[in-house]
C-alpha cells in the first residue's frame, strides 16, 4: 500500500510535475519498463505479487525508494514489538512464580496442581509413626484403661 500511495502522491504532482511525460522530474520518471515478461495487471502472478508486496512493473524512483524505505523500517518495528512483548511475558511469568511460591509457602509444603490449585501438606508425623491427632487420642484411651 504505501508505494502505491507514493505513486498517488506523485500523480497528484507532490513531487513535482507527472503530466506531460515529457516534463516529468528525474523522481518521477520510469526507472524501466518490465512490463512485458512482468506485467502486473495482466499476469495473475504479478498480480498477486503487487497485492501482497507492492510489485510495479513501470516503477519510479520515488516508488523504490519508498518500497525499500518501507521493508526496513517496518521488520524493525516489529523486531522491536516482538522484544518488548517477549520482556512483558518474561516479566508476567515471573510475577506469576512469585505468587505460587508465595501460595506454597503458606500451606506449609502443600502442592500446586496442574490447574493452578494449592493442596493441603502432608503430615509431619515420621513414618511408622501416628499421627499427631491419633497419638494423643491413643494417650487418653491408655490413661483411662490404666486407671480402671
Amino acid at each position: 500500500f504505501f508505494s502505491s500511495s507514493m505513486h498517488k502522491w506523485q500523480e497528484l504532482g507532490a513531487f513535482g510535475t507527472w503530466s506531460p511525460r515529457a516534463a516529468r522530474p528525474w523522481q518521477n520518471d520510469m526507472m524501466f519498463d518490465a512490463s512485458d515478461c512482468c506485467n502486473d495487471k495482466t499476469n495473475r502472478f504479478f498480480v498477486l505479487m503487487r497485492a501482497l508486496f507492492g510489485w510495479q512493473d513501470q516503477p519510479t524512483p520515488m516508488e523504490l525508494f519508498a518500497y525499500i524505505l518501507y521493508w526496513i523500517i517496518v521488520p524493525a518495528i516489529g523486531f522491536v514489538m516482538v522484544k518488548k512483548a517477549k520482556k512483558g511475558i518474561a516479566k508476567r511469568l515471573e510475577e506469576l512464580r512469585r505468587q505460587r511460591d508465595a501460595r506454597l509457602k503458606r500451606t506449609e509444603g502443600g502442592a500446586v496442581t496442574e490447574s493452578g490449585a494449592v493442596t493441603e501438606g502432608k503430615d509431619t508425623a515420621q513414618e511408622g509413626e501416628a499421627p499427631a491427632d491419633d497419638k494423643n487420642n491413643n494417650d487418653v484411651q491408655g490413661q483411662q484403661e490404666f486407671q480402671m
